[in-house]
């Protein structure tokens, strides 16, 4: 089978379309840096919709399709002017890049995160418990001097006239913990490369991001499918209502969202936590995208995760988690779910990984045609991983304990989000435990105050919020090559100068945006919640008898429950056929992600399943253009209402993925 696979990828590089790798990148730098300032002035001035920091960003798609229609414009007049599709698909995933790292990814987190304990220390007491912990050259302010500074007031309050943006303060501040950032980035691209193989040819998974832009860039017939311009009129015409209706209050409205919790309005399940239906056509059109088990089970377990809630509440366990919208005990379930997964993914690519063992050592042929050598792939991971536990022993962590954070974040929680989008197409990724609460589970006084000080750094820019992961976007890379018959090395190049691009871009425009208009007048989240979060969290155990603080007993016994639950849904799935329980579904249960889509999936549910049942795949194919038009439908329309709301200050309509 690797044989006849070797000679199809062979024989697929004679018959690559031509392209001008040149053009491609120019057009992508444009593109680039067009989503990377509406990205950000949409999340961070606007601030009504979240456009960049889903793993495949509606601002992305927008411009995806004017530029495809500009495209088919000219290849009308001049047809070799025109861009192939390998170009198209370069063009596509440095714009992917730049919106991620735009937004979630990389700097809407790395540049608050340098200012924040600064300008909100008075009153918190963190001058005392943390400026004297913290490595100087991580901020471009000294906390040796009285605060905040000038350049850190200026960033919240807007720059006085007549004063100048201290850049150059903030390059080399920036330039440090671009270090970080470019080893972790290194370490993700090498897992995929590692991977891809065993994803995409062996288990063979649908990777439902990749193919909406997919079919846009083949074009052709697909843009002149009735079905997909009707599944497109569909939510266009209901946000379009909506947004009338915001800014008319006299016109109808669709409602999209709806809150279930004001049902458990008595005590104790008033304490229950977020509880809605939100309803996504983009969403729906995903997940009709994935197997219907996957599907089942995403809605199935977050369900029954409630029920497991309201137990709770009953008989006063914890309900109250750090991190995330789900009850105590239900995270740590969840918790140790994440571990068994990321076991089982590594253990289901037991073969897979010795073959590349056996590249790597020289004693099995090299697999053609992968974004770089099994055996660059191998080596750099590793060396990644020095230079991330060398910048962390730098930034004032104990080798140990950076080991065990980075190695969490890297094979537990970076792999099960990849796993998420790749088999499950979710379009938020996010977790539900950062790896500090691993590593005290049983209790806080195993990390010194200056690793908690550390930490608080590291889970505000990286740990915390899993939104723009960058494997995710990887992966989906790699499959978009592949499919449109992008040589690897010319997808490497395009991702390389795409995300450094892309953080200069991203770097300069959000250094301009609080200074000329003032942080504190742009989204709150962003630029007060998640840099601060972790140090008013940290507080407590920065002194010896914090340290101590009793922690609930049953925190491991959950997570150990949670770890077999999941070891048995997988041996049932790989015992029973049929076997209706993704383990996925169940470590998932209690993630953003699935707590906000979890109607969507329902409703995507109802409608495949009995769709296969009683019309098979046939019946299932005719359909998907109308699903692959919601999806285009609702991205287009909130890049629409995103620069109504830039250009004119208009009321824009709730999109239901906050």
């Amino acid at each position: 089978m690797a044989l006849v696979s070797e000679r199809r990828e062979a024989q697929a590089v004679t018959v690559r379309p031509s392209i001008r790798i040149g053009r491609a990148l120019l057009v992508g730098l444009i593109g680039s840096a067009a989503a990377s300032v509406i990205v950000a002035a949409a999340e961070l001035v606007a601030q009504t919709i979240q456009i960049g920091m889903m793993q495949l960003p509606p601002a992305v798609i927008a411009l995806l399709f004017g530029g495809l229609l500009f495209n088919r414009l000219v290849a009308r007049l001049r047809p070799h002017a025109a861009l192939t599709t390998p170009e198209l698909a370069i063009v596509f995933v440095m714009m992917l890049f730049s919106a991620m790292i735009a937004s979630r990814g990389v700097m809407e987190r790395l540049l608050p995160v340098q200012l924040g304990v600064s300008y909100y220390a008075e009153g918190n007491n963190w001058a005392q418990l943390y400026f004297p912990l913290l490595n100087p050259a991580l901020f471009p302010w000294n906390p040796a001097e009285p605060q905040p500074e000038p350049l850190v007031k200026w960033f919240y309050q807007r720059i006085p006239y007549g004063e100048t943006i201290p850049w150059w303060a903030w390059i080399a501040s920036t330039a440090r913990w671009l270090i970080l950032i470019g080893a972790v980035f290194t370490a993700f691209l090498c897992i995929s490369v590692l991977l891809r193989k065993q994803w995409v040819e062996n288990e063979r998974l649908s990777f439902p991001l990749v193919q909406l832009p997919l079919e846009l860039m083949r074009g052709g017939e697909f843009f002149s499918n009735r079905l997909f311009w009707l599944g497109a009129l569909v939510p266009f015409f209901v946000f379009t209502l909506n947004g009338l209706h915001r800014n008319i209050p006299t016109i109808p409205e669709i409602t999209l969202v709806y809150p279930l919790k004001d049902y458990f309005a008595t005590p104790p399940y008033d304490q229950m936590t977020m509880f809605s239906l939100y309803l996504s056509f983009a969403a729906v059109g995903f997940f009709f995208l994935i197997p219907t088990e996957l599907l089942f089970s995403f809605w199935f377990f977050y369900l029954l995760s409630k029920g497991f809630e309201f137990l709770g509440l009953t008989y006063g366990f914890e309900t109250t988690a750090k991190h995330a919208a789900a009850a105590g005990f239900v995270k740590w379930l969840c918790s140790g779910a994440f571990f068994a997964v990321a076991g089982y993914v590594l253990y289901s690519a037991r073969h897979h990984l010795r073959y590349v063992w056996q590249v790597v050592k020289g004693d099995a042929p090299p697999p053609p045609n992968e974004l770089m050598s099994y055996r660059w792939a191998f080596w750099g991971l590793i060396g990644s991983f020095v230079v991330i536990l060398l910048w962390a022993q730098w930034a004032g962590m104990d080798w140990w304990v950076a080991a065990l954070v980075f190695a969490i974040y890297l094979m537990v929680q970076g792999l099960v989000m990849a796993r998420c989008t790749a088999e499950g197409g979710l379009l938020i990724t996010e977790g539900c435990f950062t790896p500090m609460d691993i590593i005290t589970m049983e209790k806080y006084s195993l990390l010194s105050p200056r690793n908690l000080t550390t930490m608080a750094l590291l889970d505000a820019a990286l740990f915390r919020d899993l939104r723009g992961v960058p494997i995710t976007g990887m992966l989906d890379a790699q499959k978009l090559g592949e499919e449109t018959r992008l040589h690897k090395r010319k997808l490497l190049l395009a991702l390389g100068v795409g995300i450094v691009a892309a953080i200069a871009i991203a770097f300069a425009f959000q250094i301009w945006l609080p200074y000329t208009y003032g942080a504190l007048n742009l989204y709150g989240y962003v630029y007060e919640r998640q840099p601060t979060q972790f140090f008013r969290e940290n507080a407590p155990f920065m002194t010896p008898s914090g340290g101590e603080t009793p922690v609930p007993a049953f925190r491991p016994l959950f997570f150990a429950l949670g770890f077999v639950i999941t070891l048995l849904l997988a041996w049932g799935r790989s015992v029973f056929p049929g076997f209706p329980f993704h383990p996925l579904g169940f470590a998932m249960s209690a993630t953003w992600g699935v707590i906000v889509l979890w109607f969507s999936m329902l409703v995507a549910w109802f409608i495949k399943a009995p769709l296969l049942r009683y019309g098979g795949m046939p019946l299932y194919r005719r359909a998907r253009p109308f699903f692959l038009g919601m999806i285009f439908g609702e991205f287009f329309s909130a890049a629409v209402w995103a620069i109504l709301a830039l250009l004119y200050r208009v009321e824009t309509p709730v999109y239901p993925w906050p």
